[in-house]
């Protein structure tokens, strides 16, 4: 393959993009499902429908859950944030109908309530290496370094709920605002973080991003096609909490042995972005010459210059420097090796 084909303009506006989430700040929009559960029974609910502890947390805190199906697969990937006032569920906009109207069947039943606030609440994402420097002076305190933190600040005269969120690998920071302020609430942020060479950024630049940090993305990399412990979710699961939905099937493969197949990464070997569902070909070992996996998502990466990609393999090939053949059909598309991830560390 001609690798030299594969070098993109240092100057397009993607790699313009790109370089500001690894090297700057980058505002992302990030059409999110956000919703609100209340009342006296809100955490004991939820506790119960999700895989990870959510009656230890308090205020200001917040976990990574999956709502898991029956058989241990991902309905939902969610974060869970104790506000002091309510819990704040933030989820890939995809699953918001699904996951609020699963929520909603059990309000009868209980003394919690929930909200759909997705259109009243917004999503302003800052990722990038200086996006903490951008939080502290936004802020005037320093911004908090752990996962899933969350805090009430006001920003441009309205109340803004902030909370750690790297989602490409980057220091990265979620930006909650009422829906009528948020255009002002932006604004504030383009211009406070001008000396620091913030930009708003496409959905592109991120992907590549979020690849290259070995990040599945719903609907793409992660869902209910697999078991959450096969995307690699185990920040997700507790494995000492109670009963829930799916817990038995997942319980069993993390203590007895391990998923059938597993997320990796894979360098690859082609002219042009194999397509999703690109199938993986074991070229020696006990599965040469069987179809052994699936490609999932593909970018150019900026920072390797060359063609990546996440997908699954099978649990006979997970060894690093494993090769396959990429497959669509009968025709052969190029080589891929498996890599541990992430591809690039921050």
């Amino acid at each position: 393959m001609n690798q030299a084909v594969l070098q993109l303009d240092p100057n397009s506006e993607l790699r313009t993009d790109y370089n500001s989430i690894r090297a700057r700040v980058a505002v992302l929009e990030i059409p999110a499902g956000k919703l609100q559960v209340s009342g006296k029974n809100a955490v004991q609910f939820l506790n119960g429908l999700v895989s990870n502890e959510v009656n230890t947390l308090q205020p200001g805190e917040g976990v990574l859950v999956a709502f898991p199906t029956l058989q241990g697969k991902l309905a939902a990937l969610c974060r869970i944030y104790n506000t002091g006032e309510q819990l704040l569920l933030e989820l890939d906009s995809i699953n918001r109908e699904k996951i609020f109207k699963n929520l909603s069947r059990f309000v009868p039943a209980g003394e919690f309530f929930v909200t759909d606030a997705s259109d009243s609440l917004t999503l302003i994402s800052l990722q990038g290496k200086r996006s903490a420097e951008l939080i502290e002076t936004l802020t005037g305190q320093p911004a908090e370094a752990a996962e899933c933190k969350i805090s009430k600040h006001e920003l441009a005269g309205a109340d803004v709920w902030i909370a750690t969120h790297r989602r490409c690998g980057e220091p990265g920071f979620d930006l909650f605002v009422e829906a009528p302020a948020a255009a002002k609430v932006r604004e504030a942020v383009l211009e406070t973080g001008k000396v620091l060479g913030v930009r708003e950024v496409g959905d592109a630049a991120f992907d590549i991003a979020r690849v290259e940090a070995g990040q599945p993305r719903e609907g793409v990399d992660a869902g209910e096609e697999y078991i959450i412990l096969e995307s690699e979710l185990e920040a997700a699961v507790s494995y000492t909490k109670g009963c829930y939905l799916g817990q038995e099937v997942i319980a069993r493969i993390h203590w007895r042995g391990q998923p059938a197949k597993r997320l990796r990464g894979f360098l690859l070997e082609v002219d042009a972005l194999p397509p999703r569902g690109t199938e993986l070909f074991a070229v020696e070992g006990q599965m040469a010459g069987r179809r052994a996996g699936e490609l999932t998502s593909s970018v150019f990466s900026f920072a390797l210059n060359q063609h990546i990609a996440l997908g699954y393999a099978h649990r006979y090939c997970l060894d690093a420097g494993t090769e396959f053949i990429l497959k669509q059909g009968d025709a052969e598309l190029g080589r891929a090796k498996l890599v541990e991830l992430p591809f690039v560390k921050s």
